[in-house]
């Protein structure tokens, strides 16, 4: 499994879960904060993250899982056809 980059922006508690679901899960981590970093710093400082990772991770390893017929691709041109962001979602901002 790949190591989670920049480990400390999440908190030792939120890394540790991170790196608990798994190579997906960190793969979707890591991917967030090299490409979009300010917007995984919202996600964290709004309290979104874990929920956002959580169901990130779910839709890629069921949309993989399910599809048997094209492994001749890769898993991000799998997700790419069926119209997966590779992009974290925007924090949503609470109003207070």
């Amino acid at each position: 499994m790949e190591a989670l980059y920049n480990r400390q922006i999440y908190g030792e508690t939120t890394a540790i879960k991170i790196e608990a679901m798994g190579s997906t899960a960190v793969g979707i981590a890591n991917r967030w904060a090299l490409g979009w970093p300010k917007r995984v710093l919202s996600l964290l400082v709004n309290h979104q993250f874990m929920e956002k990772l959580i169901a990130q991770t779910e839709l890629e390893k069921d949309i993989l899982a399910n599809e048997t017929a094209l492994k001749h691709l890769s898993p991000r041109e799998i997700l790419e056809m069926h119209g997966v962001s590779q992009e974290p979602p925007e924090a949503i901002q609470h109003a207070g």
